[in-house]
């Protein structure tokens, strides 16, 4: 459930994301690996509770030619050392993009496929518990392609979550130049007037100029830069943006627009307040909110959370 809030400098402001979770099927590899685990088991019992005579007795030709050399060891091991050389890296992606994606979902499957990547590796090293040339001919290999397979996965989560990062780094990139050429707009039009007015430049009815300059959440929200759109409760909503901010980050300035007032956005555009509505208390869920606008304004009246307020907007140019 969708949630609103950023009371303080360090509140929860919180959008709606429905994770699914399914059971993972078991794949050959993981099958091959776990009957592998518990034959070891019975193998290392044989061992032990086997007479020292008997251990040392030399093994029938047909029963010599079923097990595996030890040369096949290291291909194993360069497999399991690949494996965790790049579940490292995938914490590494996963820490980073923190905050800096337009949605979860390419983090969310990377998390998953590290819980499968850290299983993979704790099954198929005690596969190594075998003793020298007891693993059934070929099992080891077997074993060494199925750690591969779960380095190409989770190689290619990485992947994804290092291309939703920059899908994030373009998106801020072009708010930002849609903001400075609004700026630059309104600037040139405004020494237009003013040329063209004798000096003097005509009221333009905007109450108030707003610049929204990410998108993201509490983090962005706490960096005091002005206002953040929060895209989980945009699109919730079903408007363009859903910006939010502290009140001693700039809010306050909204203490004195009142319904019918024209405020602008710098890269969304003009709009008219429909409505406020006041009152909300810290962590209220975003239903509360009137859907259907085109824009929204949040900022806790005073830095109060059991008073939040909400300015909904209707686009007017």
């Amino acid at each position: 459930m969708t949630s609103i809030g950023h009371h303080g400098r360090r509140g929860a402001l919180v959008a709606a994301a429905a994770h699914s979770t399914s059971r993972r099927t078991v794949t050959t590899g993981d099958a091959v690996v776990r009957q592998l685990v518990l034959a070891a088991a019975v193998v290392v019992a044989v061992v032990v509770l086997t007479p020292v005579a008997e251990v040392s007795a030399e093994p029938a030709s047909g029963a010599r030619a079923s097990l595996a050399p030890t040369a096949s060891l290291p291909p194993l091991v360069e497999r399991l050392d690949e494996l965790d050389a790049t579940a490292h890296s995938a914490r590494a992606a996963l820490v980073a993009s923190d905050g800096h994606v337009l949605e979860e979902t390419t983090r969310t499957a990377l998390a998953s496929e590290l819980e499968r990547a850290d299983a993979a590796l704790l099954e198929s090293r005690a596969v190594l518990v075998w003793p020298p040339g007891s693993q059934p001919s070929g099992a080891l290999d077997e074993v060494a392609v199925a750690v591969s397979g779960q380095v190409h996965a989770l190689g290619e989560r990485v992947a994804a979550v290092t291309d939703a990062v920059a899908a994030w780094e373009a998106e801020q990139a072009r708010i930002a130049a849609e903001q400075e050429a609004a700026r630059a707009a309104a600037a040139a039009a405004a020494r237009t007037r003013v040329a063209a007015g004798g000096g003097r430049a005509p009221v333009s009815g905007v109450a108030h100029v707003e610049g929204i300059w990410t998108s993201g959440g509490q983090a962005e929200i706490d960096a005091c830069r002005g206002s953040v759109n929060v895209p989980g409760i945009a699109g919730y909503l079903g408007a363009s943006f859903y910006a939010a901010e502290h009140w001693s980050c700039g809010g306050s300035a909204w203490g004195r627009i009142g319904a019918g007032a024209m405020v602008q956005f710098p890269g969304y555009g003009t709009y008219r307040v429909a409505e406020v509505v006041s009152g909300l208390v810290y962590g209220s869920e975003a239903s509360v909110v009137p859907g259907g606008y085109a824009g929204y304004y949040q900022t806790c009246i005073g830095g109060s959370g059991s008073n939040m307020a909400v300015w909904l907007l209707e686009r007017v140019g």
